[in-house]
């Protein structure tokens, strides 16, 4: 059901725009037509089926959580209607749907345009596909995964002890896994320093007692 309704509202979302924008069916569309008409349907075909993805995420990761944080949903109908009493459908909507746009903007165009034009090199070949395919899904993976952790986040998580949620939004979510990334890169900075500090205080060490054995000897 995620796939066929992800893979429905994708491609008819980024057909539908891209007809709109591309004024001669005959030829391809130009690049940039094609991101701005995979950031639509992206954003489009997120939305529609965050309701969806939502609880597919909570079912996958529901058995990471201790026995009494648990949802234990049943099935995705019980979890469609407890996700729906609770009114959380629609919560990461915004990063699900910047997720699917970032996905089909940057590898819609770059698959057809390298294919395009490693024909002039290759001729009809399979590798065409292959190395198009290969280029493709890096750049989606790259600008598609930070958007990807965010939804995962919002789709996943519980309240803390006092009550409260630890991601009000979307952009509160960013802003925290930013300081979260920041302050690890601190750390693990500052551990670097001291590893590197330590191994250099050994070596003098090491120097130091070679040079005293040596006098006493």
């Amino acid at each position: 059901m995620r796939t066929v309704g992800y893979t429905t509202a994708r491609i008819w979302a980024f057909g539908y725009f891209y007809d709109k924008m591309n004024p001669d069916p005959r030829r391809m569309a130009r690049i940039d037509f094609f991101a701005y008409a995979g950031i639509l349907g992206g954003l489009t075909a997120g939305i529609l089926t965050n309701p969806i993805d939502i609880v597919f995420n909570r079912m996958q990761v529901d058995e990471l959580y201790p026995e009494g944080a648990r949802r234990n949903y049943r099935h995705f109908l019980d979890g469609f209607y407890r996700t729906m009493e609770e009114g959380a459908l629609m919560r990461g909507a915004a990063a699900n749907g910047l997720k699917l746009a970032m996905l089909c903007s940057s590898m819609t165009g770059i698959y057809d345009y390298c294919k395009e034009n490693s024909y002039y090199f290759f001729g009809p070949h399979w590798i065409n596909r292959l190395w198009a395919t290969a280029v493709a899904a890096l750049v989606g993976t790259l600008t598609s995964m930070p958007f990807d952790q965010v939804r995962t986040r919002l789709h996943t998580m519980r309240p803390l002890p006092n009550g409260v949620y630890p991601y009000l939004n979307t952009l509160d979510c960013f802003q925290k896994v930013r300081q979260i990334l920041r302050t690890l890169t601190q750390f693990r900075s500052c551990a670097t320093s001291a590893i590197l500090s330590m191994d250099q205080t050994s070596r003098a060490s090491m120097q130091v007692l070679r040079l005293t054995m040596r006098d006493c000897s």
